[in-house]
């Protein structure tokens, strides 16, 4: 009677053990999902951060060439004259594109460009893109937003970055992860929370900045981070200026308002 009873108790579970092996599968189960998901944003990011630098390659070789003079392409930079199909001022992309052979051109003015796959980061979901096809390019289908000084034409917040001035390449970002903008570039704070700030969910918290040097960098950001703090950690320079150029522009309107006082 007591072997028969041990072996019937052998054969099965009491609800408090099934409870127990339930909750650690679903803990086991939790922990596989959260390394898959962090196995697959860690692939995008390497990805992003490949595209990237493929990108300051092909900068790099426009700044190169003689009719350039040193310069980085950004989106509002002045339109080329001479390209009867497209407009430069569109987006940073129709100036380097063409460095690559994979290149289409739009045959009237108006019409897309067609751009390989770099010009795509794989986290950026609201457009699917294969990984080695050409598409459309255009700011709901190009991933990231080009960023300036203004070196190339004060007078204009968008011109191109001169290569070839005074400053340090190495805290200057050219190109990082963002929403882009027809005809605008990261000038200030506000163009960076327009194109850049909500783009960190790409790669669970974390921005890829490539810097007009070629070095590309990631910086990490939480839901504490704000937008001045991290402007500033990204591109110390651009910041130091636009505060300057707001000062001075607060200055000005005292001036004026002055003068109608008279």
């Amino acid at each position: 009677m007591k072997l028969h009873h041990s072996l019937r108790h052998a054969a099965g579970f009491t609800l408090i053990e099934l409870m127990v092996v339930i909750a650690i599968m679903v803990t086991l189960a939790g922990i596989a999902g959260t390394a898959i998901y962090s196995h697959m944003g860690v692939g995008d990011e390497a990805k992003c951060r490949a595209h990237l630098e493929q990108l300051v390659q092909l900068g790099t070789k426009y700044s190169q060439d003689i009719s350039h003079s040193g310069l980085l392409p950004t989106s509002g930079m002045d339109d080329d004259e001479d390209t009867d199909t497209v407009d430069e001022s569109e987006g940073w992309w129709i100036s380097v594109a063409p460095e690559l052979d994979a290149v289409v051109f739009p045959r009237q003015m108006g019409g897309k460009m067609k751009v390989s796959s770099i010009f795509h980061c794989p986290a950026d979901k609201r457009v699917e893109i294969g990984a080695d096809s050409t598409f459309a390019a255009d700011v709901n289908s190009v991933s990231y937003v080009s960023w300036t000084d203004a070196s190339d034409d004060p007078e204009n917040p968008n011109s191109c970055i001169r290569t070839t001035a005074k400053q340090n390449l190495d805290v200057l970002p050219w190109l990082s992860d963002g929403k882009p903008v027809k005809g605008e570039s990261v000038t200030d704070v506000t163009t960076f929370k327009k194109q850049v700030m909500s783009t960190a969910e790409r790669h669970n918290g974390k921005i890829l900045v490539a810097y007009a040097s070629g070095a590309v960098k990631v910086f990490e950001m939480d839901e504490d981070t704000k937008p001045e703090t991290l402007f500033k950690k990204i591109a110390p320079d651009i910041a130091r200026k636009a505060g300057k150029d707001k000062k001075k522009g607060k200055k000005s309107r005292r001036v004026e308002e002055d003068d109608d006082e008279e």
